[in-house]
């Protein structure tokens, strides 16, 4: 297993098979990984776990990942992360949206694989661009 990076990331997706892809991909990099299955539950935990980026996926049950990035955005304590939005959706107007809420970065789950997404998180978190 890689050495750990101590970072934490959060990665908020209603589907298990994706949360369980990504979560086994990001720490087998040597991260640490929070997992929530809706929009409610992401933004608790990224209050509770203050992480280093969050993987956010824009359709989610109880709280849509935008409104969960709004959230974000405006709480004191969780305006900083950085939020990696992670998507099917391609539309313009929701990506533009997304980076009007203060989105770091925009993913295509069909463009990427699971390594390749692992690989931007590795990226913006060292400090290189997206």
């Amino acid at each position: 297993m890689a050495s750990s990076t101590g970072k934490k990331v959060l990665v908020v997706d209603d589907e298990d098979s994706i949360r369980e892809i990504y979560r086994r991909e990001l720490q087998s990099r040597g991260y640490s990984v929070v997992v929530a299955p809706d929009g409610e539950e992401g933004l608790l935990k990224a209050g509770e776990e203050t992480p280093d980026i969050v993987l956010l996926d824009i359709m989610l049950p109880k709280m849509s990942g935008i409104d969960v990035l709004k959230a974000l955005k405006e709480n004191q304590l969780t305006k900083n992360i950085p939020v990696l939005l992670l998507t099917n959706l391609g539309e313009e107007t929701i990506i533009k949206e997304g980076f009007e809420l203060g989105a770091d970065g925009y993913l295509l789950k069909v463009s990427y694989t699971p390594a390749q997404v692992v690989d931007e998180v590795s990226k913006f978190l060292s400090g290189e661009t997206t």
